[in-house]
């Protein structure tokens, strides 16, 4: 092919980029964009051989028009996205960063999730955009910004943002002398948001200060570390033996194929073993192994030194308590059907079945349980003593029908019964006060001179309404009803639902959407530019295509 007639083909390939894909091209970017397959599929003789023995008239696009055809499907998504979310009064966000494998590139992700006036929890992602340099407290900051704004999303209303415990994200979300919770890492010193806003970005000088929502630390997340980290203190010196012929199993068998395949022999399986990036990962790999009921022949046929008696009830009873921790940070890592008001529930059940786990007569786990005990009561001390900085959470709860109050200890029960119909009542008056001023707007205009010669005691009308809230409030907390249904027959407890349940108790939709960005991003396609992962990960996360 001559230069004049490429110019041709590449003219023509120009004039036509810009027309919506028809049913068949829509057809090929769904399998290359849910498949999460390589672009150049559709240059590969053997996808085209395919696609012209199914229809010989069909021209299938090149690379270069199929990456374009994905940006402009994608602006369509956020476009799509962003009408939707205008419709939504309360949103959460979940943040984290990622790095790619041989950490030549990092992420930083963005979701968003709220709950319909079904009572349905939904979600979407919003951003898993390229994150250059340090990842510093004012660079995620400024990443998260325009993600949102790219949305048209307003601060106000993002009820929470769920983040890990990293001390970056801490220092990006803390301030003004505000702490959502209890920080027991290094002091930091910290800046004033609407400050480090203000340098950010030249665009926004006129917009004034920017509204940081509150900001939550994972739960599931706090939880590992109580497994991992604070549970070190209480390890006795049989269970640090057995911990460690363990590791040496999950090592070798990851060096080894010779080994591997030994084990895999005994075991009719392969082994889990744990991931430092993945949630519960040594808790369910040591449970893994005890379900193998062989371990000195495991360690027989993988070279490891064989387990003593009493390294093995060692092992047995840290499976045993840290189970309850286990359980509760699997159930919060739920999406579409875990919400805030589980929080304090689940983790007064965790204490409470570690205080019951002291009663027995363990060997070798008593100091354990002090640990996994004082990192529980350190991590969480404000939502397991009622502190006034996590009202949310108990309004969350007593609002979830399953909950209510029957999760409340006997003696706060009356107090954080009363709490909850006063702040209802509060709340409600305020919002039935702003309709009633949009409502008699006209009325107001026509009756104003009226208004000021008559002094009538208007606050009846709202002693009336405060009355009828708190009987719906009674009436609610008496019906035995657990399922999310209930909720219809009380519309003032489901308005207070959907808001302080719009959080996540945990990040891990975040951390599900690298997922994507791994495979996507695999060895073979590290060329791919920082926009297109971005693109394709989101569309993949949000099912569009």
């Amino acid at each position: 092919m001559n230069v004049a007639s490429k110019m041709q083909k590449s003219m023509m390939e120009y004039c036509t980029i810009k027309k919506c894909p028809n049913s068949n091209e829509k057809l090929i970017i769904k399998y290359i964009v849910k498949g999460m397959r390589p672009l150049t599929t559709v240059e590969d003789p053997d996808f085209v051989e395919l696609i012209r023995g199914l229809k010989p008239d069909f021209e299938i696009m090149s690379r270069r028009t199929l990456s374009i055809r994905i940006a402009n499907l994608y602006e369509n998504m956020v476009s799509n996205t962003k009408h939707n979310l205008l419709k939504i009064h309360y949103l959460c966000l979940t943040i984290d960063i990622w790095t790619c494998k041989g950490k030549t590139r990092s992420f930083m992700g963005v979701t968003t999730h709220w709950i319909t006036h079904e009572l349905e929890r939904h979600s979407a992602a919003l951003a898993c955009r390229h994150f250059k340099g340090s990842h510093t407290h004012d660079k995620i900051i400024g990443l998260w910004t325009s993600a949102i704004k790219q949305y048209g999303i307003e601060s106000q209303k993002i009820t929470k943002l769920v983040t890990d415990n990293g001390a970056n994200f801490v220092k990006a979300f803390t301030s003004q002398g505000i702490t959502a919770e209890y920080y027991s890492e290094t002091e930091f010193d910290f800046q004033e948001v609407s400050t480090i806003l203000s340098t950010t970005s030249s665009d926004d000088d006129n917009e004034g200060p920017c509204h940081v929502p509150p900001h939550q630390r994972c739960a599931s997340h706090t939880l590992n570390l109580i497994c991992t980290k604070d549970a070190i203190d209480g390890h006795s010196k049989f269970l640090k033996s057995a911990l460690a012929k363990v590791m040496g199993i999950w090592n070798k068998i990851s060096r080894s194929t010779q080994a591997a395949e030994n084990v895999q022999d005994v075991c009719k399986k392969q082994l889990i073993r744990p991931c430092a990036t993945r949630l519960n990962s040594l808790y369910d790999s040591v449970s893994d192994l005890l379900k193998q009921g062989e371990l000195n022949r495991i360690c027989a046929v993988a070279d490891v030194p064989a387990f003593l008696s009493l390294e093995i009830e060692a092992l047995e009873e840290y499976y045993l308590c840290t189970m309850p921790i286990s359980v509760a940070l699997d159930r919060l890592q739920g999406e579409h059907g875990c919400f805030c008001g589980e929080l304090i529930p689940t983790i007064l059940v965790v204490e409470k079945k570690l205080t019951a786990l002291k009663l027995q007569s363990f060997k070798h786990s008593g100091k354990l349980l002090d640990a996994l005990l004082n990192g529980l009561k350190e991590r969480f001390y404000f939502y397991i003593n009622f502190s006034a900085q996590h009202h949310d959470a108990i309004y969350a709860s007593i609002s979830h029908p399953y909950f209510k109050l029957r999760w409340i200890p006997e003696e706060r029960r009356e107090d954080l019964r009363e709490l909850f119909v006063n702040f209802v009542s509060s709340q409600s008056e305020v919002l039935s006060s702003g309709l009633q001023q949009i409502s008699r707007g006209s009325s107001m205009e026509k009756n104003s001179q009226d208004d000021i010669f008559f002094e009538f005691h208007s606050n009846l009308v709202e002693k009336v309404s405060g009355n009828q809230i708190r009987i719906e409030c009674l009436q609610y907390l008496d019906d035995t009803e657990c399922e999310l249904s209930a909720l219809q027959k009380f519309p003032t407890i489901k308005k207070v639902f959907i808001k302080y349940n719009t959080p996540l108790p945990s990040s891990a939709p975040v951390e599900r959407l690298f997922n994507f960005s791994g495979i996507i991003l695999s060895p073979k396609r590290k060329s791919l530019a920082d926009e297109l992962v971005e693109e394709l990960t989101v569309m993949k996360a949000n099912n569009f295509c």
